[in-house]
């Protein structure tokens, strides 16, 4: 189980293009992403709406999602000055109880 949980509607599912890095020859990209967005909220306790990115490895099934608000368990880490989120492997991305139901 993951510790931090994301929720907020799917926006687009694609396949991150390939290539080749120029330093050092290796092969990058090609993996699934979903574009979830959600709300952040603020300290003033007002929210903003955030397009988060995530790396899956279930795409394919996430397309039939697109424009429906879920749930999903997310892991990130630091890399350079950015943050990459993906959803670990093997987890289920869950339709809220509401859309579940529609």
């Amino acid at each position: 189980m993951s510790m931090f949980t994301l929720t907020g509607t799917i926006i687009n599912v694609f396949t991150a293009p390939k290539g080749v890095s120029k330093k050092t020859g290796e092969e990058y990209g090609g993996n699934d992403k979903v574009q979830i967005m959600g709300d952040i909220p603020l300290a003033n306790g007002s929210y903003r709406k955030e397009l988060i990115d995530l790396t899956t490895d279930q795409g394919h099934s996430l397309k039939q999602m697109e424009g429906k608000e879920i749930t999903c368990p997310v892991s990130f880490f630091a890399s350079g000055r950015n943050v990459v989120f993906f959803i670990p492997t093997g987890h289920k991305i869950s339709l809220l109880k509401s859309q579940a139901a529609a």
